[in-house]
């Protein structure tokens, strides 16, 4: 089998993948969530529609010439805003670190205030883990309409070394990130559900026993 053939036939499967993912997680979140599935196609429609008419506006006053390589002034800032929305490291590096500084304070003194039982509950929990998640589907799905339009603007224009494997990586790279994101906002939301109304005898136990370690851990309040 030649490299060609196991080319295409591993892009064909990872997209199926996707796809499949992307279907399932979504068609869940719609049944009870269905504004999480609007907010994430509107923010993958935004960033494919700008990335397409600034790649236009670019390569037309030549910040982009026709090996899609990026010239002069105009075309050095294009490349590093096109970056800095890439940087995907850097977002979940600066989200961990927001979600770490709310948190991790909190429950620090909950488990030492405790242990002489005046413990006071963390607040913002839902609301600080809500906004990470949804910053990082944020990125991904930014990030993906960022790749997709990339890949097809560079593609239909004809950029010299511009390979139908390397479009097919791209829009391989942007399936992915779409369906990490649609998992992430599915696991979150699946997960809250569960907390919220446990179903099985294994959490209601669960449930229980936090009770009384908060209850211990708060015995001298009042």
């Amino acid at each position: 089998m030649s490299n060609d053939i196991q080319i295409i036939l591993t892009f064909t499967a990872l997209a199926l993948m996707t796809l499949i993912v992307i279907g399932y997680t979504g068609l869940k979140l719609a049944e009870k969530n269905g504004p999480d599935v609007r907010v994430v196609w509107y923010l993958f429609s935004l960033a494919a529609v700008a990335t397409c008419i600034v790649a236009d506006w670019a390569s037309s006053i030549g910040a982009i010439d026709n090996q899609g390589v990026y010239r002069g002034e105009l075309g050095a800032a294009v490349n590093a805003f096109l970056k800095f929305m890439l940087d995907l490291e850097t977002d979940l590096k600066i989200f961990s670190a927001i979600l770490a500084m709310v948190l991790l304070p909190q429950i620090t003194s909950y488990v030492l205030s405790g242990l002489f039982g005046c413990a006071s509950a963390p607040i913002f929990v839902n609301g600080t883990i809500r906004f990470f998640i949804w910053s990082i589907v944020k990125s991904f799905v930014v990030a993906a309409g960022i790749v997709l339009s990339v890949a097809l603007f560079g593609y239909f224009n004809r950029w010299n070394g511009w390979s139908s494997k390397g479009t097919a990586a791209m829009l391989s790279m942007s399936s992915f990130l779409l369906m990490m994101a649609f998992s992430m906002l599915y696991l979150y939301r699946d997960a809250h559900a569960t907390v919220a109304k446990p179903s099985t005898k294994q959490f209601t136990k669960f449930h229980q026993m936090v009770a009384h370690i908060h209850g211990w851990l708060t015995r001298r309040v009042s």
